[in-house]
């Protein structure tokens, strides 16, 4: 089994917005980050909760830690901004709290795991 991990959890309010446009859009590209045994989102987490909740497979754009990221098409608040450009590995480093993880499955479906940042999941 493969596991994504997010930077925090998700708010079952927009979540439910998100899918209300993923019904009509389909399903979402999210880039995320090979470490090696497991994924990290650098984005969208109401999307993948979305997602695994309308049982639609995210398509996964997957990056190497090495790949170099333009932070302006990122929503983050990074500890330590770089000055110049920044890898998915050194961003991954700086976003490693890990509060949110679905589990993939083969056909590429997201079923929750866990939603941290103490934020209630709330089921509709």
């Amino acid at each position: 089994m493969t596991y994504l991990y997010t930077p925090h959890g998700h708010n079952a309010a927009k979540v439910r917005r998100v899918m209300t446009e993923m019904r009509r859009l389909g399903a979402p590209e999210i880039r995320v980050v090979d470490c090696g045994d497991h994924y990290y989102a650098i984005e969208g987490v109401h999307r993948l909760a979305a997602a695994a909740r309308l049982g639609v497979a995210p398509k996964l754009i997957v990056l190497d830690q090495d790949d170099e990221l333009d932070l302006s098409t990122l929503d983050v608040d990074l500890i330590e901004p770089p000055e110049g450009g920044i890898t998915a590995g050194e961003l991954v480093a700086q976003l490693t709290s890990m509060s949110g993880c679905y589990a993939i499955a083969d056909d590429g479906r997201l079923s929750l795991v866990f939603n941290g940042g103490g934020i209630p999941d709330e089921e509709e």
